[in-house]
C-alpha cells in the first residue's frame, strides 16, 4: 500500500511538473507571436516618420540587408506607403527578422495633430518565412494615447501549423514625445486584451493587468504583467523592473519560475 501511494504521488507530481514546463513553453512562445504582429508597427512608423513630407514617389534601401522599396501616393487627404520587402532587415531595428512581402499603409493626419489614423494591410507578407495576416489599425485618442486593434491576424508556420490571434489594445507615449522625428527614443505603455487560437489548437487569452513598458530600442516588453489563460491554465508573465533584458517571470498554481524570452519561434519541424 505504501509502495502505490508513492507511486501515485510520483504519478501526480511528474504530471503537474510536465504540465507547468508545457504551459512555460507555450507562454514562451505566445510572446515571440506577439513580437511577429508588433514588428510591423516599428517598421511603419519608421517608414511613416521618415517619408513625413515625401512627394508622390519612390525610394530604395538596398544593402547586405536586401531591399526595401518605399512608394508613396495620395488618395484625398490620405497618404498611401506601398512597403516591398525582398530579403530585408531592418538595420535600425533591434530584432533582426527577414522580411519579404507587400504592406499597405493607409495614413491620415500625423500623430503629433489632432487627427490621425493608420491602416495597415498585409500582402503575401512573411516574417523569418512565417506568413503573416491580418488588419492592424491606429487611431489617436487623445494627445499622446492611441487606440489599437488587430483583426483576422493569423501566422502560417512552414510546416502549416498556424497561430490566431486579435486584440484591442491601448498604446501611451511616456518618453521621446519631444522628438518626434526620431523614433527610437519613444517609450509607450500598453494595456488591453488579445486572444486566439494556438498551435496546439488551443484557446488562449492575454489581459495586460499591469501596463507594459515598450522601448523601442528594447526587443522585449522591460515592465508590466499579463495573465495568460490557455485552454483551462492561467499563468501570468511579469517582465521585470524595466531592464532589458530576455528575463521575465512566470508564475503558475503560486509557484514562479524566471524564464529567458525567445528570438524566435521554436522549431516546430
Amino acid at each position: 500500500m505504501v509502495i502505490l501511494l508513492a507511486t501515485i504521488v510520483f504519478f501526480n507530481s511528474c504530471q503537474e511538473d510536465n504540465k507547468t514546463v508545457s504551459l512555460q513553453e507555450t507562454i514562451i512562445d505566445e510572446d515571440v507571436i506577439a513580437a511577429y504582429f508588433d514588428d510591423i508597427m516599428e517598421e511603419a512608423d519608421e517608414i511613416t516618420y521618415i517619408n513625413e513630407n515625401l512627394k508622390s514617389g519612390t525610394t530604395t534601401n538596398e544593402g547586405m540587408s536586401g531591399t526595401r522599396t518605399v512608394e508613396t501616393s495620395f488618395s484625398g487627404d490620405t497618404v498611401i506607403h506601398t512597403i516591398t520587402f525582398v530579403d530585408f532587415v531592418n538595420a535600425n531595428s533591434p530584432n533582426e527578422r527577414v522580411k519579404n512581402g507587400t504592406v499597405v499603409i493607409k495614413v491620415l493626419g500625423r500623430p503629433f495633430l489632432e487627427t490621425f489614423r493608420r491602416q495597415i494591410e498585409l500582402i503575401n507578407y512573411s516574417v523569418n518565412d512565417a506568413q503573416v495576416e491580418g488588419t492592424r489599425i491606429i487611431e489617436k485618442t487623445s494627445e499622446y494615447t492611441f487606440a489599437m486593434t488587430l483583426t483576422n491576424g493569423m501566422l502560417t508556420f512552414e510546416d502549416g501549423t498556424t497561430y490566431s490571434r486579435e486584440f484591442n489594445r491601448t498604446k501611451t507615449q511616456v518618453a521621446g514625445t519631444d522628438t518626434p522625428f526620431f523614433i527610437w527614443d519613444d517609450e509607450f505603455q500598453h494595456e488591453g486584451t488579445a486572444n486566439g487560437v494556438n498551435i496546439e489548437e488551443q484557446p488562449y487569452s492575454r489581459t495586460v493587468t499591469e501596463p507594459l513598458l515598450k522601448r523601442r530600442n528594447c526587443r522585449w516588453f522591460v515592465q508590466g504583467t499579463v495573465e495568460i489563460v490557455v485552454g483551462t491554465e492561467t499563468a501570468v508573465l511579469d517582465y521585470g523592473d524595466g531592464i532589458c533584458d530576455d528575463e521575465a517571470t512566470i508564475t503558475i498554481d503560486g509557484e514562479t519560475t524566471t524564464i529567458q524570452l525567445r528570438n524566435r519561434f521554436r522549431n516546430r519541424n
